[in-house]
């Protein structure tokens, strides 16, 4: 075996690079001159698959507008409490026009708590928006949406008053007078207090020593908007349950659209 001494590469180095850098510069020619060969082609394949792309891109928009999949009528309505109230009311309500007679009631009765409302047994409902309080002197004040029931031949209710954004206030002694005539219009009455998180009215609108007792008594319950629009919650049940595909569509479009107003309505983080 030949011993090669570090004097002999020291020698030797010039040449090796001076040989690997002919090396490279052959291969790299030959490289650009089958790249310069092959480009046409390339070019060509490529020119072809971006018309493919444009064609399916085509496909796909027409598909896209036969399907309308982001198409949602509340997208063009400008929420506010009483338009929420309205749909609400309207859901609700057996004798409306959505044809599912009482579906919607029946899973919105699933989340509440009243222990005097039987599972069958009403013989009549009666769902209004804006019912007056004309049980008491200052009766002018409309309750959102009351839900009347008649059992036994005597009307009891479920009422709710809807604040459905973080900014939303009560006006002063408002559940008060609420409490006050629901007490006198009916034999049993819940009282339910719609907001973002279940949040306790103010002082001014009922004070603390009323709002504890109508809680004791089981006739001032709190709601969740967030619960209600939500995958888990009753108007997705009842949506699930929905026979007609329009009503159907409704309740869906409704649902996320609230959904998405109610996001845009939170508070900006700091």
């Amino acid at each position: 075996m030949k011993v090669v001494s570090d004097m002999d590469l020291g020698q030797e180095a010039p040449r090796f690079f001076k040989g690997a850098k002919q090396g490279l510069d052959v291969l790299a020619q030959s490289q650009i001159k089958h790249l310069e060969q092959e480009a046409p082609r390339f070019f060509k394949g490529a020119k072809q698959g971006l018309n493919v792309i444009g064609e399916i891109e085509a496909h796909l928009a027409e598909i896209k507008g036969h399907l309308a999949s982001e198409f949602n009528v509340f997208h063009s309505i400008k929420f506010n409490e009483n338009r929420i109230s309205d749909v609400f009311a309207y859901l609700l309500d057996p004798d409306k026009t959505h044809g599912q007679r009482e579906l919607f009631l029946r899973e919105f009765l699933s989340d509440v708590p009243v222990n005097w409302l039987p599972d069958s047994g009403w013989s009549c409902v009666r769902v209004r928006r804006e019912a007056l309080t004309r049980q008491i002197e200052n009766n002018m004040r409309s309750i959102d949406i009351e839900i009347a029931f008649r059992i036994d031949d005597r009307w009891s209710a479920i009422a709710i008053e809807n604040k459905p954004w973080k900014k939303s206030t009560d006006q002063p002694r408002q559940l008060n007078d609420y409490a006050q005539h629901l007490g006198k219009q009916y034999k049993h009455f819940q009282l339910i207090y719609l907001t973002p998180n279940k949040e306790k009215p103010l002082e001014d609108s009922i004070t603390c020593k009323e709002r504890e007792k109508l809680e004791e008594e089981g006739k001032l319950g709190y709601a969740s908007i967030w619960d209600w629009v939500s995958d888990n919650g009753w108007l997705k049940r009842a949506e699930d349950k929905v026979k007609a595909e329009r009503v159907r569509w409704f309740v869906s479009d409704f649902r996320k659209a609230l959904r998405k107003v109610l996001i845009e309505s939170l508070p900006a983080e700091e």
